[in-house]
């Protein structure tokens, strides 16, 4: 996937007049995990166990059903170790020193497998010499969506479970903020005399210049360079051009790493022939950034020309400078959601005649026992993504361009579907459920309206933002591409992106040509034009259709979700709103995690000693209670005795008047 989102995808930006856009987040997030174990069982007669673990990736699709999904003892072929831990001897609680650096990529599904062992035999790599505990299934997503981003999992044998904690570095917050300058750049002249054009008209064709610049990174796999970043096009007549304020994040400049070669080209742009190389200056980002703090650094631009006996020599052919080079730290998705914010999720699906008959197979609604349609493939993908970061109300589906009978609407033009729907499973029984093939109570109509879902979605999420909460939502939007109200769909989403917590994604689904649906991305300049012709405020809006991924349902969301993290942290940093602290990890204790009363519990280290000594009070209790009723029986049986003593005495004394 190439770095400047959805649209670029379709723009041949390497020879287009468009800027490509400036980034503040990078495309991963890099974490390392912590892994603790807790109540690890004895394999070994007189000693606690030896405990390592390892982590393997598995691949998307693999692991569904993770909750209820068995880890097996060996990893499959399918699975990609990342590493394993040292051992901890002796210890029913380890604390493993060694962590797992991880990259987060919002856009996938990343499942991983955790598996503890006994060390048996020392030094042995082969798993199979070791006494296998337990094992667990768990997603980033699902991580980094927890508070605190720590989760406890159950190891799936006995009593023990493992609690991961995720610590993001800091050094992918880092952006360069930069500006660039340029004077003398010589690109005309020397076109003129190759190409024996008169020095009159090489005059007039230096009165007009159109220059940008590239910044290129050096790949070390090949020791190629690789192109990162392109400026604006800057109209000049006195070749001194100076371009706009710009931020990349580390991470795609140099790596996270300062000192890697950076090079900064120089083009002329040409709107018949092809561009016209300049120049070209090679440092670092560190270098920029030190020379920048001494006031205004300038660098030659220099030009390779041939020798006429061969080779090549380096020619001065202008000057760069450095108006501005600072490094800033911003805010990533990360920082925001461990400090509670909540990531809402909405979907639109379409409903309108252009999908055809949902009782006929020719439809796009068809459900089949033996394959999945477009819309079911998309649900699924789609709720893989925000399985993680289930909000407490749930998520909400909506159908619009249709009406089904019973269904809460708020608007002739879209119903609901379902509300509080948690996990990619329910989303699909749902679909199916609408969409079966004995519902009478669905009708589809010929226009579909995307605003009023968006104005419905505008209203959800910035309702659940208020209160002192933080809250970003995403409207994920399946369509066929009929749209009835495109100019009314741009409107209301430049008005969204102003001060509402959003970001939409829009899904193809079909082989039409989805002329309309490309309006909603943007025009020519590739950015989108309220109908008052103010440009939109911030980029919201991503677009793909399922067609261009040949029916990859993973590629084709990976696509439309791929800048929805920087989307979340430009609304933040625009609204002047920074993340919350962290929440404290929570204690993740026994009853917590397998959801027992503490009452059921039977702790190894306090049940015995309670044992005890409820069972010597109940001992002394009972021997109490004894002593009392003996105590008891012989005092009555003293007093029964000396009344009949009385009762003889009295006969006798009676016989004896007698």
């Amino acid at each position: 996937m190439n770095n400047g989102g959805s649209r670029g995808r379709r723009l041949k930006r390497q020879n287009s007049w468009l800027a490509w856009d400036s980034r503040i987040t990078a495309p991963f997030i890099k974490l390392d995990l912590v892994i603790e174990c807790r109540r690890l069982p004895k394999k070994d007669s007189f000693s606690n166990a030896d405990a390592f673990c390892g982590i393997w990736e598995a691949p998307p699709g693999v692991l569904n059903n993770r909750d209820k999904q068995k880890v097996s003892q060996l990893p499959n072929k399918q699975e990609r170790e990342i590493g394993r831990t040292e051992v901890v001897r002796e210890n029913e609680n380890p604390c493993f020193e060694h962590t797992f650096r991880l990259e987060f990529r919002f856009q996938e599904q990343q499942c991983y497998v955790i598996r503890v062992y006994n060390e048996d035999l020392r030094y042995a790599t082969d798993l199979k010499e070791h006494d296998f505990i337990g094992g667990c299934v768990f997603t980033l997503g699902e991580l980094i969506g927890s508070p605190g981003c720590a989760i406890a999992k159950p190891l799936q044998q006995g009593k023990a479970y493992t609690v991961l904690m995720g610590q993001e570095i800091v050094e992918t917050r880092e952006v360069l903020e930069f500006r660039f300058a340029a004077a003398s750049l010589g690109s005309l002249d020397h076109k003129a005399k190759k190409q024996g054009v008169a020095q009159g008209v090489a005059n007039t064709m230096s009165d007009f210049c159109q220059f940008y610049f590239r910044l290129e990174k050096l790949l070390e796999e090949d020791q190629s360079w690789t192109v990162v970043w392109k400026s604006e096009i800057q109209v000049d007549y006195s070749q001194t051009p100076t371009w706009q304020v710009a931020r990349i994040p580390l991470q795609l400049l140099c790596d996270d790493k300062p000192t890697n070669p950076l090079k900064i080209s120089v083009w002329e742009w040409n709107r018949i022939t092809a561009d016209e190389f300049i120049g070209f200056v090679e440092t670092t980002v560190r270098d920029l950034v030190e020379q920048a703090r001494r006031g205004i650094p300038v660098f030659d631009v220099m030009l390779e020309k041939k020798k006429l006996l061969g080779g090549t020599r380096l020619k001065k052919n202008g000057i760069l400078k450095i108006l501005k080079s600072n490094i800033l730290t911003i805010p990533s998705m990360l920082q925001f959601l461990s400090g509670g914010c909540e990531l809402d999720f909405m979907v639109a699906i379409d409903c309108t005649t252009a999908n055809g008959d949902w009782r006929e197979d020719k439809s796009l609604h068809y459900i089949s026992d033996s394959w999945l349609n477009d819309y079911q493939a998309a649900l699924i993908k789609v709720g893989s993504v925000f399985d993680g970061y289930g909000g407490e109300k749930g998520y909400i589906m909506w159908g619009y361009g249709g009406k089904l009978l019973g269904a809460a609407s708020n608007s002739p033009s879209y119903f609901a579907m379902a509300e509080n729907i948690r996990g990619a499973d329910n989303l699909v029984k749902i679909y199916d459920k609408v969409f079966a093939a004995d519902n009478k109570s669905l009708g589809m109509k010929e226009d579909g309206a995307l605003r009023p879902i968006i104005e419905a979605a505008m209203f959800r999420a910035t309702n659940r933002n208020k209160e002192g909460r933080q809250c970003y939502a995403v409207l994920v939007i399946l369509t066929t591409g009929a749209i009835s109200d495109v100019q009314d769909s741009i409107d209301t989403i430049c008005a969204a992106a102003d001060d509402s917590p959003l970001s939409i994604a829009v899904i193809g689904i079909g082989e039409s040509d989805f002329v309309d649906a490309q309006k909603l991305v943007g025009g020519e300049d590739g950015k989108l034009h309220h109908s008052n012709g103010v440009p939109i405020a911030r980029n919201i809006i991503s677009f793909a259709t399922m067609a261009d991924f040949g029916g990859n349902a993973r590629d084709c969301v990976g696509e439309v979700f791929q800048d929805v993290p920087e989307q979340f942290v430009q609304y933040f940093m625009q609204a002047g709103i920074k993340p919350l602290p962290p929440k404290a990890i929570p204690d993740f204790t026994y009853s917590e995690v397998f959801g027992k009363k503490k009452s059921s519990l039977s702790s190894s280290t306090t049940t015995s000693s309670s044992e005890s000594v409820t069972s010597k009070t109940s001992k002394s209790k009972s021997s109490s209670s004894k002593s009392s009723k003996s105590k008891s029986k012989s005092s009555s049986d003293k007093s029964s005795s000396k009344k009949k003593k009385k009762d003889k005495d009295k006969e006798r004394k009676s016989s004896s008047e007698d």
